[in-house]
């Protein structure tokens, strides 16, 4: 007759921190889910006294605030963890480096209001930096503009079988094409939230662009201030 397991005692966390880190080399390649286990177990080896979710299947109570899209490097996201017992952020910050998989570089430690909504429900845009691996057409500055101009863009987005049909204009916050040594280079700030969200790829190709010429870095998260209602990066 199989031994019942004992219950893990599911307590009320005590503390909560916002983790910033950099993506980069083979870790561009790591999926949402996987990222998160990666968070999971580095703070376990750290011997971090995680908070676990109440209900039948407890699990650490450790989230991505926007999965990265998989093959983008990026310079700051963001994870949060619950803690049953308080840790010092800038202990952690120290050690914590050393316990990262290869790709990830911890940017910052802080602590987060244990009320405030969590970080996956404040994210409302991603900003991106594209880089062109080829020559971009020589009037891409005109094309932007006049992208920029469109009262709605009408646009498909093509995965595999499945296509989805949306209105990319409302999606793309800004957008400028600037030159640095030579080279052009274009930002973005794109809606990213429950209700929809663009993506670099989907910019570049209503500019007529293929995006396979092209790579994106994304550069940061904005995330909603419930303080005062205002974005905040």
């Amino acid at each position: 007759m199989p031994v019942k397991q004992p219950q893990r005692e599911v307590t009320a966390p005590v503390q909560r921190l916002g983790i910033a880190f950099a993506v980069a080399g083979g870790a561009r390649y790591v999926g949402g889910l996987d990222m998160g286990r990666a968070w999971v177990r580095a703070c376990r080896r750290l011997g971090l006294p995680l908070a676990y979710s109440f209900g039948f299947n407890p699990h650490p109570r450790v989230s991505i605030a926007a999965p990265l899209p998989v093959g983008f490097a990026a310079e700051r996201e963001l994870v949060e963890v619950h803690l049953d017992a308080r840790v010092d952020p800038q202990e952690l910050a120290a050690r914590l480096p050393g316990q990262l998989p290869p790709g990830l570089t911890l940017r910052g430690v802080e602590e987060l209001p244990l009320d405030s909504p969590p970080l996956p429900a404040r994210v409302q845009a991603a900003e991106y930096l594209v880089r062109f691996l080829d020559a971009p057409p020589a009037d891409l500055a005109e094309r932007l503009a006049r992208l920029l101009e469109a009262d709605s863009l009408p646009f498909t987005r093509v995965r595999a079988v499945k296509q989805v049909s949306f209105d990319l204009r409302p999606r793309i916050l800004e957008a400028q094409l600037d030159t640095c040594m030579g080279q052009p280079l274009l930002t973005l700030r794109l809606v990213h939230g429950p209700s929809g969200a663009a993506r670099p790829e989907d910019v570049l190709t209503a500019l007529g662009v293929d995006p396979m010429t092209a790579r994106a870095t994304r550069t940061g998260l904005v995330l909603r201030d419930e303080g005062s209602g205002q974005a905040q990066a």
